[in-house]
């Protein structure tokens, strides 16, 4: 199996802010950072699926191919902790996450057990062929480990930027990247 999962580009919202599900607008950098993300697909799909939330429908449409919506592909959902900066969120709320990280549950939201299933779920249905998923942070990071064969650890360590691509071809991943991305990402 062939799969990209690219994540959407930079949203509009300041920095900081936990934002998960928020349905958010893509920033004023939308068009010149998914030009680069084009740039970073390999190839033509077989099949292609997006999250409903706008910044990855913007990306989808800007890409021009035919796309399915799933709900499946939204980011995890952080309950109360959406539209909060992280850092009024409190460290010890985020130390707890990170200790219990399997079993944790998010005020008002989702478990992250059960936002593992809904991925791996996804995952498990896809046809085969060349599979293009425009998603979020949270996604990939769960596909990374549930594709790669990863620890829970190792895939929410792992790290993707805006616009960013992860090809993943029969378990093993590589991460897209252009010089001019990582000049852009590392403009915030």
């Amino acid at each position: 199996m062939d799969i990209c999962l690219i994540r959407h580009t930079r949203p509009q919202v300041e920095k900081g802010v936990c934002y998960g599900r928020l349905d958010l607008d893509v920033a004023e950098t939308f068009e010149q950072e998914a030009v680069i993300s084009a740039h970073l697909l390999p190839h033509s799909f077989d099949y292609t699926y997006s999250s409903p939330l706008r910044r990855c429908r913007k990306l989808a449409n800007f890409l021009g191919s035919n796309y399915v919506l799933d709900d499946r592909l939204q980011e995890v959902d952080f309950g109360a902790w959406e539209g909060r900066l992280w850092t009024d969120i409190g460290e010890s709320a985020l130390d707890m996450w990170m200790a219990n990280i399997e079993s944790f549950i998010f005020p008002g939201g989702e478990a992250f057990a059960q936002f593992q299933v809904r991925v791996e779920q996804f995952l498990a249905q896809l046809p085969v062929g060349r599979v293009l998923l425009i998603t979020h942070a949270g996604v990939i990071k769960i596909a990374y480990g549930i594709l790669a064969n990863k620890s829970l650890s190792e895939s929410v360590s792992f790290s993707v930027d805006y616009g960013q691509c992860l090809r993943v071809v029969d378990g093993l991943p590589e991460l897209l990247a252009t010089p001019k991305q990582t000049l852009l990402s590392r403009s915030e």
